[in-house]
């Protein structure tokens, strides 16, 4: 009788589902009723509160509560283990089709019109003769071709190439290599985990509220703190504490290159926002390295963003272990400010920021080991310095903009005053242009 009187119930409903499946749960004083063993498990999991169409009655609960159904198949099974007539419904709503799986390619592409007009020496090394200053032409300084695919709503993947012109002005082809090959799996709420070559914490985040990636580099990037990317795992997600969010970083400190067997290193970061536009970052990275030639590093940030207007300032400090006793560590302290106007919002802007760089070890002062690596600038490593970047865009669509700008390196004292006296600064013109697809 009970099995005749629920097909009765189904026939009545206009179900067509080919298997049987009910549950309800409640939750924040609200009933949540499910015909779909998808949407139920998916809803336990907390991967969505309502991941889908729903129908929702107010006040039709036993003790008034709102009742939420999956579908109108829920409702009957409602109505029947609750006593209550089953209902016809005479036009079944449409069931909403999945968005998954998808993909999407894009692609981003900046570059310059460059002028070194002025530079620290007559050429780049005792074995390269080239000239650098008063070079100018043009460049890529970089190619990103990118896949995304899309498992699910919290499974997603993605494999770039990446392709840039020699930045140590040695010529040759432009060639690509992988960038970023990872998936990264949401797993309970907004807690994410990241497994493949990805971006560094390092600087990941300080480059979406920098902004102007294509313009430069951010500190910790362009001076050689960390590398852009790693292959390793990475956690991430919301604290306990509204606005806080952490990430740890498991890698390889091997860049965008295969293994080595060299060493590893483990990153951390906490970061605030919050709506009122301010945004505060601690970092700390500890890389092992071979022969005891450890690194620690560790940056705050304070940064504000408001309407047309966002501002920064930041501190990084590292410290480079020689490994040999009786050899002083190397230490490096970087001071960076910047503002960012968008004078006429996705139309134009304009920015200017500061960078002081400090290298030293045993109290003497050293310069920033590894400058003259520094792709298309080629600086000076023995002499501590000031960056100056200023200059503005133009939007000529929202997917493209034109912008000239001035980098300018000014030396603590002349790199070379023996061989080359007077040359204390480095400066370079360039009308930077960037599209995406």
């Amino acid at each position: 009788m009970m099995v005749a009187l629920l097909v009765g119930v189904l026939l009545a409903a206009g179900a067509d589902a080919q298997t049987f499946y009910y549950n309800e749960v409640t939750k924040d004083g609200r009933i949540y009723v499910f015909a779909d063993a998808s949407r139920y498990d998916a809803f336990v999991k907390g991967e969505a509160t309502q991941n889908g169409p729903v129908i929702t009655r107010d006040g039709y609960g036993p003790n008034g509560e709102t009742v939420v159904f999956d579908s109108e198949n829920a409702i009957n099974l409602y109505n029947f283990k609750h006593g209550r007539a089953g209902e016809r419904f005479e036009t079944s709503q449409e069931v909403a089709k999945s968005d998954y799986p998808t993909s999407k390619i894009s692609g981003l592409m900046f570059g310059d019109y460059y002028y070194y007009y002025k530079w620290h020496q007559d050429q780049i090394s005792s074995s390269d003769p080239t000239s650098v200053e008063g070079q100018h032409g043009f460049w890529f300084r970089r190619l990103y071709f990118t896949y995304d695919f899309s498992h699910s709503e919290t499974l997603v993947g993605r494999f770039r190439l990446e392709a840039n012109s020699d930045g140590e002005f040695a010529g040759g082809d432009l060639v690509p290599y992988v960038k970023d090959a990872y998936i990264r799996w949401t797993y309970h709420g907004k807690q994410r985990m990241t497994l493949g070559m990805q971006p560094s914490l390092t600087f990941g985040w300080l480059d979406e509220f920098w902004g102007l990636r294509h313009i430069e580099k951010t500190p910790a990037d362009l001076y050689r703190i960390d590398s852009s990317r790693d292959f390793g795992i990475a956690f991430e997600g919301p604290a306990a504490i509204e606005g806080v969010n952490y990430a740890i970083q498991f890698g390889n400190e091997s860049g965008s290159g295969s293994e080595a067997q060299f060493g590893k290193i483990l990153r951390f970061e906490g970061r605030y926002e919050r709506n009122t536009g301010l945004a505060l970052e601690g970092f700390y990275s500890f890389g092992r390295r071979p022969a005891g030639e450890n690194h620690h590093t560790a940056q705050g940030f304070a940064g504000f963003k408001k309407k047309d207007v966002r501002a920064g300032a930041q501190y990084i400090w590292q410290q480079r272990l020689s490994g040999e006793d009786g050899v002083p560590d190397q230490r490096i302290d970087i001071w960076s400010g910047f503002v960012v106007w968008d004078v006429l919002p996705k139309k134009a802007d304009l920015f200017l920021r500061v960078d002081g760089v400090q290298g030293s070890a045993g109290g003497v002062e050293t310069g920033l080991p590894g400058a003259d690596g520094i792709d298309y600038w080629l600086m000076s490593p023995q002499s501590n310095f000031t960056t100056w970047i200023f200059g503005g865009e133009w939007y000529v669509h929202p997917s493209f903009r034109l912008g000239p700008n001035l980098e300018l390196a000014k030396y603590a004292n002349d790199p070379d005053p023996v061989n080359f006296p007077g040359r204390d600064q480095d400066s370079i013109f360039r009308l930077t242009f960037f599209w995406t697809f």
